[in-house]
Order: C-alpha cells, then sequence, then structure tokens
C-alpha cells in the first residue's frame, strides 16, 4: 500500500460484500484513508436505470448520511449507486473525483473514470477495462492470514486443496442437487489428491445445514463455520491447489491473484453469464481449468488490476 495522503475518500454500495470489497480494495491500494458508505435509495428510485430527482434525499432511513463535508475521492460500485456517486459530484460543485466500478448504465461521460470488467463490453474515453474484479487482496493480507490461522491446519495431511463455494445470486438460484453434486466433487478431490480439503462457504451459500450434516465427520476435511471464524485468507496461503464455484467473478479473481493452480467447479444451472464468460477467457489464456475429475500442477502470470488501476487514479488526482 501507498503512504496515506490526507485527501478524504468515501466508498459507496448497497449491501452486497462483493461491491464492498472491490471498493475498499480499491482505496487501500490508492492509499487513502476512507470511510464506506452502505446506502439504500428508497423504492422506485432505487430501481430504476436512470436517476430522477436528487438521489441523496431518496435514501432509506437505513443507509449511512452522505453530507457535507464532502470528500475529494469517491469510489462506487454497482448501478444503484452511480447515481449517489454523480449527486455528491454536482454538490462539490465538481471537485470530488468520482470513480465507479462496473457499468453505472447511464451518464458515462459525468464520471472521471469508469472501471469496467472486459465481459461488460463498455469503451470509452474515461472507460478503464480491467481483465476481472478489484479486490482486497494483497501477499501482505494473505501472510498475516497465515500467520493467525495457519495452526488451524497443522494435523490435517498434505496437499490442501481449498474449495470456496458461492451461492445463489440474482441470476442463479442453487438447487439441491447442484450442491449435491458439489459435495460429491469436495469428496472426489480429496480422494484423488490423497490430502486435505479446506472447505469455505459464503453467506450466499445455501443448504449449510446439509454441509455440516454432511462433511463434519468426513476424515481430512476442514469445514469453515464462518460464525466461529473466517480463516480465508490462510486458506489462499496454505493452499496447494484452489477450487472456485462459477458463479463469482470475485472469488475466482481472488484465487487467482496468489498464482496457484485453479479449478473451476461449474454449477448444475448455471447458465450463460458474465461470470461464466469471464471465466471462458481465463481458460482460454491457460490461468484456470474446470473441473473434470483429474488433478494436476501448472503456472501463469497472476494478474493485478487493483494495483493498477490504483495507480492511474493516483497518477489522474495527482496524489
Amino acid at each position: 500500500m501507498m503512504t496515506a495522503s490526507p485527501k478524504t475518500c468515501w466508498t459507496i454500495t448497497d449491501e452486497y460484500p462483493g461491491m464492498k470489497s472491490q471498493v475498499i480494495g480499491l482505496a487501500e491500494s490508492i492509499g487513502l484513508s476512507s470511510q464506506h458508505k452502505t446506502c439504500k435509495r428508497k423504492w422506485p428510485w432505487g430501481w430504476l436505470s436512470l436517476p430522477f430527482g436528487n438521489p441523496l434525499e431518496q435514501l432509506t432511513e437505513e443507509s449511512d448520511p452522505l453530507t457535507p463535508p464532502w470528500p475529494d475521492l469517491v469510489i462506487s460500485c454497482g448501478r444503484r449507486s452511480a447515481p449517489l456517486a454523480l449527486a455528491i459530484k454536482k454538490e462539490s460543485q465538481g471537485k470530488t473525483f468520482c470513480v465507479h466500478i462496473q457499468n453505472p448504465l447511464f451518464n458515462h461521460k459525468a464520471f472521471d473514470l469508469i472501471v469496467a470488467p472486459q465481459h461488460d463490453h463498455l469503451s470509452g474515453p474515461n472507460v478503464v477495462s480491467t481483465k476481472g474484479a478489484i479486490h482486497k487482496i494483497t501477499p501482505q493480507k494473505i501472510k498475516e492470514g497465515v500467520k493467525t490461522y495457519g495452526a488451524l491446519f497443522k494435523d490435517f495431511p498434505r496437499p490442501y486443496s481449498t474449495v470456496l463455494l458461492g451461492g445463489n445470486t440474482n441470476r442463479y438460484k442453487m438447487t439441491q442437487e447442484a450442491f449435491e453434486n458439489l459435495l460429491q466433487a469436495i469428496l472426489l478431490i480429496r480422494d484423488k489428491t490423497q490430502g486435505s480439503v479446506l472447505v469455505t462457504p459464503s453467506f450466499r451459500t445455501p443448504f449449510q445445514d446439509i454441509l455440516k450434516k454432511t462433511l463434519m465427520n468426513e476424515p481430512d476435511i476442514f469445514l469453515v463455520d464462518l460464525e466461529k471464524v473466517n480463516p480465508y485468507l490462510a486458506m489462499l496461503g496454505v493452499a496447494d491447489y484452489i477450487f472456485v464455484t462459477d458463479d463469482s467473478v470475485n472469488m475466482v479473481c481472488e484465487a487467482c491473484f496468489t498464482g496457484k493452480p485453479v479449478y473451476i467447479l461449474p454449477l448444475l444451472g448455471h447458465r450463460d453469464t458474465k461470470p461464466k464468460e469471464f471465466i471462458q477467457g481465463l481458460v482460454q489464456d491457460g490461468i484456470v481449468r474446470i473441473f473434470q475429475g483429474s488433478i494436476d500442477s501448472w503456472t501463469y502470470k497472476p494478474f493485478n488490476d487493483t494495483a493498477k488501476i490504483a495507480a492511474l487514479v493516483r497518477e489522474k488526482m495527482k496524489l
């Protein structure tokens, strides 16, 4: 991380953790002390593709306040947060530098910078494309995670296969059949490697009662209980192989940041979506492979879009 600047930064998203991790990750990489704002606009404004009225006057009572003094930089993510960012820029008389992650779907030219993944197919003079998603993972955080939680796995045999489970999204609802296929894949990974499988669900993962009942008493399987501990970074750090479900660009990008072999676990019923288009590109580039039963090792150059975008913002803001 760069030396902190005296300039101020707000990060703005709705309640989705994947968006929050992107804006905070970028702010940290830029080197600014930031304040996160979780904001939702009242119905129907929050569901409209175009802003009407003053978005700052449309916040729900549960939202964090957006009031002066305005920040030097605002980083927003997701179409519902985009109108709030531009409203802040307007209220600050253009003094707030406005960075938006993902396609805002409206008034593209009004943003100082739009950070859009290649699978959004967005272009323009103020648009910079990334291979995948911005994230908060750094080598130092992984090192600290291993130091803090690495002892949890000391009695488990090598090699370690880390499994990152996703779940329901706004475009996909995981069925019990798909989930049970994942459980069988986890057991197959253990048997193929003759090592241990370190499994972490996400807060989007359904059927967690079935997950616990099936895996808790299986030998050489470590199952995370997110209500007690979250050794996610340590699991990335100690992994010899990483397996990720195909519903999340964020999780795939974080896995690929490690440079370790990354296998994709395809979800039954998960049709052609942006995450799958993104993953197909990584397969073609030789970065990830689709898990089909065999397990090998390979190398690739990890990509770090977060550092690239942070450097660009610092340059444009003269930080």
